[in-house]
């Protein structure tokens, strides 16, 4: 059971904490053995010393015998594991390969010597992020630099030291966000710190300069790691990551390499949140967010319609707002109501209409240049050639230009071009209408007003979030929705079972709209024998549903009430969890 760490916030497998000594320490943090902090206590090898007393106002490490990430696994298994002992806060050192419960802080032995090896950097933290506690701390040890630090975080790490950038000091290497340079070899000082606007000449070859170069670089550490925790707060630390990356290879390689861990990242990764995407670099396409929107885009939408439209996505968010789709809206009138659309954009892949307000689809913005790199494509047309193939339409009509055309064209399934020029040009959309009547003509499509194309996007909706099935049993037939697009809210007579917020781009459900869906085995929360109140603890989580993650809306059952609310962490992460908010309460139904 975790006594000393409690996390705060989760942005990825990045998370803010507190080590509960001193009156709270915030994590991500910089550890300074050198300068007198002695937050962590160093017990020592374990050869030469004895066991060391424990204090409450510190993570005491007994002594220990650090075997690297490398070791062999038969080799590790040699040693005595390494012993938790005591009421003080605790910390081990540990290889990948050895498993050791009940200590507050792990600390990867010989971290140092796989820097710059990606997959073994990579590897390790997985390995012990995925055999600790959710709730502990890890501290990557004589490993950051202000160029590599945000993705040691990015990846798990709680906590790093100063030990390499005060050892690059020594050999005068000067640091920054962008990497290291001799100090004597510097035109200018490139930083505007305190040390370099008051010493400058004397960093670059005074004789005090070793000393003066190991102040910059902790404070350029520092400054980066608020940058970090700014980020986290935000849930805007992956954009920070993917430009950040670009200083060395190996950096690159180590966050292309998580991409493809993607279970360790998803498990995670919040489904929803306020925070805009910025789809910015090619690995943008790979983030976990793209990849989980374009799945279950797959496994869980299903349409009803016969005839399919195929529209490029637009500058503004949501698509229909945006002047071009108005213009295509507007241009076929009356024949809209018997196609289903569908928007084209990289990097999601395709966006249904229905699910145009889900995050991430009206909550990104990328880079546009009118020319579709090769993964791009490749991506884009798979994803449409799978919506096609799942969705069985008897006539696909592409409205597209430019690019876009390539990628139809890529996707190998039969559709009928319709654009002869500009997008909203009066001939092209004059060719869309003729498309789309003659279609009407010879399928004769059932008619959906307007009315029924907002249930249904409450049904696939609530697919979306919750799974095949459960948007027809939330959603009555002759449901009803107040409100003005896109904040609308369902209803069945006065009852009200849910609304669609736009700022996270999901539903927020009543305990109505919870039961109708009947989530007992999908979504759930079990508590214990208690009547809760604003919040859940994880501690009064006795079970829950594994594929919850962060910013999902959960059903909370337990003995005394039910209630509804927003998930803070995930499933998984609740039932392994002794501290931290599992679920924010919204609406509570005490038994009597």
């Amino acid at each position: 059971m975790t006594r000393f760490f409690e996390v705060t916030a989760r942005d990825g497998a990045a998370r803010l904490g507190r080590l509960l000594v001193r009156g709270g320490v915030t994590t991500p943090y910089l550890f300074c053995p050198g300068q007198g902090d002695d937050l962590i206590v160093n017990g020592g090898n374990a050869w030469v010393r004895s066991p060391v007393p424990g204090r409450p106002d510190a993570f005491t490490v007994p002594p220990y015998i650090g075997l690297p990430p490398r070791v062999p696994p038969e080799v590790v298994g040699l040693y005595p594991p390494p012993e938790v002992k005591g009421d003080t806060p605790s910390g081990v050192v540990i290889n990948p390969d050895r498993t050791v419960e009940g200590a507050d802080l792990y600390v990867l032995a010989g971290a140092r010597s796989i820097e710059g090896d990606a997959r073994a950097v990579l590897d390790s933290i997985i390995r012990v992020r995925e055999s600790t506690k959710p709730d502990t701390a890890l501290y990557l040890p004589a490993l950051a630099t202000p160029e590599n630090v945000s993705l040691l975080v990015y990846l798990g790490a709680d906590i790093v030291d100063d030990v390499l950038a005060t050892a690059k000091a020594s050999q005068g290497l000067y640091l920054t966000v962008d990497g290291e340079v001799p100090a004597s070899e510097l035109d200018e000082m490139p930083c505007d710190c305190k040390v370099c606007a008051e010493h400058g000449a004397e960093i670059k070859s005074g004789p005090d300069s070793c000393r003066l170069i190991a102040e910059h670089n902790r404070g350029q550490l520092a400054t980066e790691l608020r940058k970090i925790r700014r980020r986290i707060r935000g849930g805007t630390l992956r954009e920070y990551v993917e430009k950040q990356c670009r200083s060395r290879p190996w950096l690159t390689a180590l966050l292309r390499l998580a991409d493809a861990e993607y279970g360790y990242l998803e498990r995670r990764t919040p489904t929803y949140r306020s925070s805009e995407l910025l789809a910015c670099s090619a690995e943008s396409q790979r983030r976990v967010e793209v990849r989980r929107f374009a799945d279950r885009v797959r496994t869980r939408f299903r349409s009803d319609g016969k005839v399919l439209l195929i529209v490029p996505c637009s500058a503004r968010k949501p698509y229909s707002t945006s002047k071009s789709h108005r213009a295509i809206a507007g241009a076929l009138g009356k024949y809209r109501r018997y196609v289903r659309e569908v928007v084209l954009t990289s990097p999601l892949g395709v966006v249904p209409r229905e699910l145009e307000l889900v995050y991430p689809a009206a909550h990104y913005d990328v880079a546009v240049t009118g020319i579709w790199d090769l993964d791009e494509r490749r991506w884009v047309a798979g994803c449409l050639r799978d919506f096609i193939d799942n969705n069985r339409f008897d006539r696909v009509i592409a409205h597209v230009e430019g690019p876009y055309v390539e990628v139809c064209a890529e996707a190998g399934r039969e559709m009928i071009f319709t654009c002869t020029g500009r997008l909203t040009s009066d001939e092209s959309l004059r060719s869309l209408v003729d498309q789309v009547a003659l279609a009407v003509k010879e399928i004769d499509p059932p008619p959906r007003g307007h009315e029924q194309a907002v249930l249904d996007m409450f049904r696939r909706m609530a697919d979306y979030e919750f799974g095949m099935g459960k948007g027809e049993m939330l959603v009555p037939e002759r449901g009803k929705f107040r409100g003005r697009f896109p904040g609308y809210a369902l209803f069945d007579g006065r009852e009200q079972l849910c609304s669609i917020s736009p700022q996270y781009g999901s539903l927020t459900l009543t305990l109505e709209g919870v039961k109708r869906m009947g989530l007992n085995d999908a979504y759930f929360v079990e508590i214990g024998d208690f009547s809760p109140k604003g919040s859940i603890l994880a501690p009064g989580v006795e079970n829950a549903d594994p594929q919850i993650r962060p910013g999902d809306d959960v059903f909370v059952k337990g003995r005394q009430a039910i209630a509804v609310g927003k998930a803070r962490m995930s499933g998984w992460e609740m039932v392994a969890s002794s501290r931290g908010m599992a679920v924010e309460l919204r609406h509570v139904e005490r038994f009597s």
